[in-house]
């Protein structure tokens, strides 16, 4: 009984184990789904998550500034000798013999013993208000940062997905073609049997088939190629397929509307006219550090000894001021520096307009010609297969040539091939443009 109840159990286990590999084997994944795992999966962009906490910590190192620093210390000392004196306890003073009554004092003891804590606060400092300003700015720099990178993920991962749904295609084609081929092979062979065809076409048919043999494998090997980059872009392992993803709708809008678009959405010309900003007040900043600095300090200490005072302990409250006049010329020099820094800025961020306006423009007409490319090779399409089945009733009829066929299937082969190829670039070209405009997500109208 147990011996049969193992068999059932190790039969129940195993057929489990054949259904989650073929479940694993079989998943389909869709593009939006491909997207969100690249989202968990990809390293550089977990890195996102870091460099934003790092721009939390530096608000946290320009608030440092204004607020209040405490310390303490102590120490035990060991002096060569104990040091006493004797001073007149004038308060203590005999009234019928006059005798005056001595106190001794330690001035320093054989142990000398000390403890204290400090604590400082700057009342104003003229530095902390652009270094302020620029550490939360920096925090909105490091958001259109992460969201860019994002950005550029999620065009990856779809220009990878829509080069995996076209390979597969063309595998369709080329299993097309292959079935084609075959048809041919067995048409000549059988009008050589009656005498109609001759050994030569045979031979060409038998070319052809194996011809489009190759060709299916290596579309196979394309696919498999397409699929592990995708793999490694969204982190997925095992054997997978993806679903057929919607036609890419790129943005209608005239041109000068689409540039307008991109200047204000763009994140990472967002992140350059912060730099920008930020590099003015980094001058500003050094201009800052002539203006006086105000402080208060409190500082309570106790000692082993009483000194004059009678008392261990004793505290003091500092009002300062620090005024740093000249510094060698290091403010000036780095005047200076900040200055270039700042046109630098500035260049960079006009450069960027430049560079995104000519980007739009050309990712425009470029949608526009693929447009246009693949209404063609529709057409052309459409051509192939009447001409090739013209031809193939004609070769059936004695009224074309093998090399007519193979002409004919040449083309139409040429031309399913071409009209993916045309898709496939036009998609690319779709999304660049709304990738170049500023859409956060390539494939979100909204």
């Amino acid at each position: 009984m147990k011996k049969h109840f193992v068999i059932l159990i190790s039969a129940v286990l195993l057929l489990l184990t054949f259904e989650m590999s073929a479940a694993a084997q079989n998943r389909n994944i869709t593009l939006n789904e491909a997207q969100n795992m690249a989202l968990r999966n990809n390293p550089n962009l977990r890195n996102v998550g870091e460099v934003m906490y790092q721009a939390d910590l530096l608000i946290y190192k320009a608030w440092a500034i204004l607020l209040p620093n405490l310390s303490m210390d102590g120490s035990i000392t060991r002096n060569n000798s104990e040091t006493k004196m004797s001073i007149p306890d004038f308060e203590n003073i005999d009234p019928d013999t006059g005798e005056m009554p001595m106190n001794e004092i330690i001035m320093q003891d054989l142990w000398g013993e000390k403890f204290g804590f400090t604590a400082n606060m700057t009342l104003f400092n003229a530095r902390s208000i652009p270094l302020l300003k620029n550490a939360y700015d920096n925090q909105d720099g490091a958001n259109f940062n992460g969201r860019h990178q994002k950005n550029d993920l999620l065009f990856a991962v779809a220009g990878a997905y829509y080069q995996v749904s076209s390979t597969k295609k063309m595998i369709e084609v080329a299993e097309d073609n292959l079935e084609n081929a075959h048809e041919f092979l067995k048409l000549s062979q059988t009008r050589k049997t009656v005498g109609q065809a001759t050994k030569i076409d045979v031979l060409r048919a038998e070319t052809e088939v194996m011809n489009y043999e190759k060709e299916l494998k290596n579309a196979n090997d394309s696919l498999q190629l397409a699929k592990t980059g995708l793999s490694y872009l969204i982190g997925i392992k095992g054997e997978y397929d993806i679903s057929e993803p919607e036609a890419v709708v790129p943005l209608d809008d005239s041109l000068e509307s689409l540039k307008q678009k991109a200047l204000k959405d763009r994140l990472d010309l967002k992140v350059a006219n912060l730099q920008k900003i930020m590099a003015e007040r980094y001058r500003t900043e050094v201009w800052t550090q002539w203006i006086p600095v105000f402080d208060v300090t409190y500082n309570w200490s106790w000692a082993s000894e009483e000194g004059f005072s009678g008392k261990n302990d004793s505290w003091r409250l500092i009002f300062g001021a620090n005024w740093s006049l000249f510094d060698g010329g290091y403010r000036v020099a780095d005047l200076f520096e900040k200055s270039s820094q700042m046109r630098i800025a500035k260049n960079q961020a006009d450069q960027l307009s430049l560079d995104i306006r000519e980007e739009v423009e050309k990712g425009k007409l470029a949608v526009l010609q693929q447009e246009r490319n693949v209404e063609i090779a529709q057409k052309q399409l459409e051509l192939a297969e009447e001409t090739h089945n013209l031809v193939k009733r004609q070769y059936e009829l004695g009224m074309a040539s093998s090399l007519d066929v193979l002409d004919a299937s040449t083309r139409l082969s040429n031309a399913k091939s071409g009209l993916i190829l045309e898709q496939l670039r036009y998609d690319i070209d779709a999304l660049q443009l709304n990738k170049s405009v500023g859409v956060y997500n390539p494939l979100a109208m909204d």
